[in-house]
């Protein structure tokens, strides 16, 4: 019986030890860190897709072209089971972002991807690239940031769901602007320790070089020239991972964040002008030029984005038809234009409320029951302008003493929780330009501060202009303003985080500003007159994560 105790004895042990060891295993499995792999510098193939183009309508913003070169990339894909190590890359393959590198291949779980793309003369440029396959054992980008015309050299950092990276880097010639734009944008001013926000500057209309917009970061250097057709892109807005803009003066386009094409929309009957709008229904609010109509840019119209429906949702000369009556088409040895009204911005104020500027006018108008009973809420101007009229009692009331706003541009309604019921801001480019040719015989009061001058100069400034507006007290009050260089047209403003983007047009000249004014940085651009509008954005949630 002692002996068999003894064996019971040792066998315990035994078991005791493995138990032990499998613990210490696991333990050590658990401790074991994730394993990094550094692969080096690599040769990576950088493939091309070609379309014949001798047609001389032949246009990349068409859905059967698209549809040619999404075959042609499903072709190469096909070719070979695609590695991170050993992926497809593809210069712009759907013609819409001359340094658009494509980069797809397959993996076997979720994953990150960082880059950095480094140029001799030029800061690092790191992001997050946004996958855009929702497929989990495939991958899909397309990478900004490659500058035009020079030697790239990008360094993927590849993180997978264990912890696991591999890093390797490569080289990429990539091609020259398409549109021959300077690459760099010379800082010529720069506040003392100043750190610009971050984000991306995108241009909107350059004049000269119609059907492109650009995207400089805070160095000033180009990191994606955007293709459109022969217009101006007058502003972009995202919807649902997708961003929709004017390619032609009748015609938007919904692209991907891999730069194809889903979607177009031809306005027939009608030209866009000047902006755009998105409510919360997935409808694009756009102004507009009824091709049937005597007058111009005095329509809105509302578009539905996934149906490709369009109707027009205010005819201004249904709401002023009276003021109308007191103007007249302007002429030039060229030709005549009725533009009694000429609004060059839209933005939307609650659910059934937009506020409009109109250039001609120097007013700033909000319109409420836009989609089933349109009227005229408030007017913010010129009081000579509208005395007499049947809007006269429309004029919000002015609270303090300052110059009202002249040829003002990128009106913004802008909510604060702070704020009481009914009190708002609105924001703008004040151009400080007055041009009031509708009424020839109009010889009441002008905005007394406001130049008369067509070019830039030094002596004369645009303001940014922000105003605090009670609706309940039927007020306005100017909250605040800096003077910025002078645009007569054009030009734009934009709140962004804790700076403040402004572009004068006519001056050609893109500065940041912080919110109390000070200027950070400046940067002077090429344009033949002017570019109409320059904001800012990170692109998360499009381009990058």
């Amino acid at each position: 019986m002692e002996e068999n105790e003894l064996k019971c004895e040792k066998f315990m042990a035994w078991i005791f030890v493995l138990i032990f060891a499998i613990i210490l295993a696991g333990c050590s499995a658990e401790a074991e860190p994730a394993a990094n792999e550094n692969l080096g510098k690599l040769t990576v193939p950088v493939e091309t897709i070609s379309l014949d183009k001798s047609d001389e309508n032949f246009s990349y913003y068409d859905l059967t072209v698209q549809e040619e070169l999404q075959q042609q990339l499903n072709g190469l894909k096909e070719k070979k089971n695609y590695t991170f190590k050993e992926p497809l890359l593809v210069m712009n393959p759907y013609g819409t972002n001359t340094t658009g590198l494509y980069l797809y291949f397959e993996e076997e779980s979720s994953s990150s991807l960082s880059y950095t793309v480094s140029v001799d003369g030029s800061s690092d440029f790191t992001k997050t690239a946004k996958d855009a396959n929702k497929d989990e054992t495939q991958a899909e980008y397309q990478l900004i940031g490659l500058v035009p015309g020079e030697e790239n050299n990008v360094s993927f950092t590849y993180k997978q769901e264990d912890g696991s990276t591999m890093i390797y880097e490569f080289t990429v010639t990539a091609p020259k602007s398409q549109s021959g734009y300077p690459i760099e944008m010379v800082q010529t001013e720069k506040a003392e320790d100043a750190e610009l926000s971050d984000g991306l500057f995108y241009t909107l209309g350059t004049d000269g070089y119609a059907g492109y917009s650009y995207v400089f970061d805070n160095e000033g250097t180009m990191r994606a020239e955007l293709i459109t057709e022969d217009y101006r892109t007058d502003r972009m807005v995202f919807y649902e991972e997708t961003l929709i803009t004017a390619i032609t003066d009748s015609m938007l386009a919904r692209i991907d964040s891999l730069g194809k094409i889903v979607d177009i929309y031809q306005l027939e009957g009608f030209n866009l002008h000047h902006d755009i709008a998105l409510n919360e229904n997935g409808q694009l609010i756009v102004l507009a030029t009824d091709q049937a109509k005597n007058s111009v840019e005095d329509v809105v119209l509302s578009l539905d984005l996934e149906t490709g429906e369009y109707k027009k949702l205010l005819d201004f000369d249904d709401l002023m038809g009276s003021y109308k009556e007191m103007t007249a088409p302007v002429s030039d040895e060229k030709s005549s234009t009725w533009d009694w009204l000429h609004y060059n911005s839209i933005d939307l104020a609650g659910q059934d409320s937009m506020i409009l500027s109109s250039r001609e006018t120097s007013a700033i108008m909000k319109i409420s029951g836009i989609y089933d009973n349109p009227a005229i809420d408030y007017l913010i101007g010129n009081e000579g302008v509208w005395a007499g009229t049947e809007f006269e009692d429309k004029l919000l009331t002015k609270s303090g003493d300052f110059e009202g706003q002249s040829g003002q541009h990128s009106v913004t309604y802008l909510e604060d929780d702070s704020l009481p019921e009914g009190q708002y801001y609105l924001y703008m480019f004040n151009n400080n330009y007055w041009w009031y040719l509708s009424r020839p015989d109009y010889d009441g009061p002008t905005n007394a501060k406001a130049s008369l001058a067509r070019e830039a100069n030094e002596e004369d400034h645009s303001q940014f202009y922000k105003y605090l507006v009670d609706e309940k007290a039927g007020t306005y009050q100017l909250v605040q303003q800096f003077d910025v260089p002078y645009s007569s047209i054009v030009s734009s403003a934009q709140i962004y985080g804790d700076s403040i983007i402004i572009d004068s047009g006519v001056s050609k000249i893109l500065g940041e500003y912080d919110t109390e004014g000070n200027l950070l940085a400046q940067f002077p651009y090429e344009a033949d007159r002017f570019t109409y509008r320059i904001f800012k954005d990170t692109f998360e949630g499009y381009w990058f994560e």
